[in-house]
């Protein structure tokens, strides 16, 4: 594990209190991922950088009931550029964990970037991913049956494996970055330590809140960097 200083905190601060206020409608973030040239859609996702030489799917944390948010798309479309992944965005109209797994399952040696309750949707499928080269996870919820979540998705997702007690093997390189202050950092640590022997990199930031990465402020610059640095090598 390694802690991060952070700065900059008026900032995030600043981008914390913005978040709810940033978010839309579904109906909204649809019709803007619609009219973005830069995002397509084919079947059930969409895409970002077309031209990308490798997959990267993004498990993002509204995908049980919504689009992800528009600041989200523009973290994407960074890191498409940086990287040169070809990123594909889950649209479900309808998802329960078969599907999910299927979407994932569909694709050849794709690299996962996942977020929040699609975080703890992927490491609770861990074993049954084929040929998962990497997995970024930012601020994963490690605990599906959480108070916090909808209680659609606790009912949905009993039939899965706790998360946090997942453990992983060395055939995929994982990278965990998280912030200081969310509110099941408690199982997010307990996850990162029992696979400490693994392939695993944990990283932690002060002062930092949930899915901070994804927020148009300076302290997101330094982790949007090691993230395409760790896709890349």
């Amino acid at each position: 594990m390694e802690i991060i200083k952070t700065k900059y905190l008026k900032l995030t601060f600043k981008y914390n209190f913005l978040s709810k206020i940033l978010k839309c409608s579904s109906r909204t973030k649809i019709k803007s991922l619609k009219n973005n040239k830069v995002l397509e859609r084919e079947s059930n996702y969409f895409v970002i950088n077309e031209n990308g030489m490798r997959p990267l799917l993004f498990i993002h944390s509204g995908m049980y009931s919504k689009n992800p948010l528009n600041y989200q798309i523009k973290f994407l479309k960074k890191l498409a550029t940086l990287t040169n992944y070809k990123i594909y965005i889950p649209f479900y109209t309808s998802p329960n964990p078969s599907s999910i797994l299927t979407f994932i399952n569909s694709f050849s040696s794709p690299s996962i970037l996942c977020q929040g309750l699609g975080g703890g949707i992927t490491f609770s499928l861990y074993n049954k991913l084929n040929n998962i080269q990497k997995i970024v996870c930012i601020s994963p919820w490690m605990q599906l049956n959480s108070p916090f979540l909808d209680a659609k998705v606790r009912e949905d997702f009993k039939v899965l494996n706790a998360p946090y007690l997942t453990e992983l093997d060395d055939n995929v390189e994982s990278l965990i970055i998280n912030g200081e202050h969310e509110l099941l950092r408690g199982y997010i640590s307990i996850f990162c330590k029992n696979n400490i022997s693994k392939n695993i990199k944990w990283l932690e930031y002060e002062n930092m809140a949930e899915g901070f990465v994804f927020y148009p402020s300076l302290e997101a610059v330094e982790p949007t960097r090691i993230i395409a640095d760790f896709l890349q090598n």
